[in-house]
C-alpha cells in the first residue's frame, strides 16, 4: 500500500510512485484522477510542496501573456511585424520565422543547486524557442535561451546554473538578439 511507503519525513511524488513496483504509474493516477494533486486530496495527503508548486505554476501562467505582449510590442518598436496564433501564442515574425516563448520554473535541489526543465512544444514546431529561465523564487526573470529548432532535437532539456559552452552560447541577459533578428532594415541603409 502507498501509505506504508511514505514515511513522515518523505514527500509523496510522481517519482516515488513510479519507483514502487507494486503500484500503477503516476501517469495512471493522472489519467484516472485528472492530476496527482487530485489523487492526493482524495487519499487525504497534504503536501506543502504540492501546493507551492501549484501557486508557482498559476503565477507563471499569468505571467506568460504579459511576456508575449511585451515581446510583440518590442518587435513592433524596431519595425518588425508580428502575428500571433490566439490558441497557441506562437509568434510569426515578419512572415519569416516562428517563435515560441516557454517559461521554465527554477527548482532548487536539496544541495542548493538550481535546475530548470525546458519543455519544447514539438507540435508547434517553432523555428526558435525562447526559454525564459525564472530566478530563484520564480517571481522574476533571470535570463533567456534562444534555442533554434535546428539544434534542438529533444522534447525537453534540463538546464543547470552553468551548462556546456555549446548550450550556454544560446544564453542572453535580454531579448535584444531576437529584436535584432526582427528589425527591418532599409536596403538603402545597407548599400
Amino acid at each position: 500500500m502507498l501509505h506504508h511507503s511514505v514515511g513522515h519525513d518523505r514527500c509523496l511524488s510522481g517519482l516515488i510512485i513510479d519507483e514502487c513496483e507494486t503500484m500503477p504509474s503516476s501517469g495512471a493516477f493522472r489519467s484516472r484522477f485528472g492530476s496527482l494533486t487530485r489523487a492526493y486530496v482524495l487519499i487525504g495527503y497534504r503536501s506543502e510542496w504540492d501546493y507551492r508548486m501549484l501557486e508557482i505554476n498559476r503565477a507563471l501562467r499569468a505571467m506568460h501573456p504579459r511576456l508575449v505582449a511585451e515581446t510583440i510590442s518590442r518587435i513592433q518598436a524596431v519595425g518588425g511585424e508580428v502575428s500571433v496564433d490566439p490558441e497557441t501564442d506562437l509568434l510569426t515574425v515578419n512572415g519569416e520565422f516562428t517563435v515560441s516563448l516557454v517559461l521554465s520554473r527554477c527548482q532548487e535541489t536539496p544541495a542548493g543547486s538550481r535546475r530548470w526543465v525546458v519543455r519544447f512544444d514539438t507540435a508547434l514546431c517553432p523555428d526558435i524557442t525562447i526559454a525564459v529561465r525564472m530566478a530563484a523564487g520564480n517571481e522574476s526573470l533571470q535570463d533567456y535561451y534562444l534555442l533554434p529548432a535546428l539544434d534542438m532535437t529533444v522534447s525537453r532539456m534540463r538546464l543547470s546554473e552553468r551548462n556546456a559552452a555549446g548550450l550556454d552560447a544560446y544564453r542572453h541577459d535580454t531579448l535584444d538578439a531576437l529584436y535584432g533578428l526582427a528589425k527591418r532594415v532599409n536596403l538603402r541603409e545597407v548599400a
